[in-house]
């Protein structure tokens, strides 16, 4: 998984506001829906982004 420091600003510069799984892999991160799956989940893990409460496969900042 390619996942530095800077792809983890800019992830997170976006995800002030859910936004959907397939933007995100095709518009932020550029990789496919898989790796971005990866990327998420390991985030998600952190505690860093959760998947929204109001729909499937959009993701956001975790509020604190």
């Amino acid at each position: 998984t390619v996942m530095n420091d800077k792809v983890t600003k800019t992830l997170m510069s976006k995800l002030r506001q859910p936004i959907h799984i397939n933007y995100i892999s095709s518009h932020i991160l550029r990789v496919s829906e898989e790796e971005t799956r990866k990327i998420l989940d390991n985030l998600i893990k952190e505690g860093v982004v959760e998947e929204s409460k109001y729909a499937k496969d959009y993701y956001v900042i975790k509020s604190v």
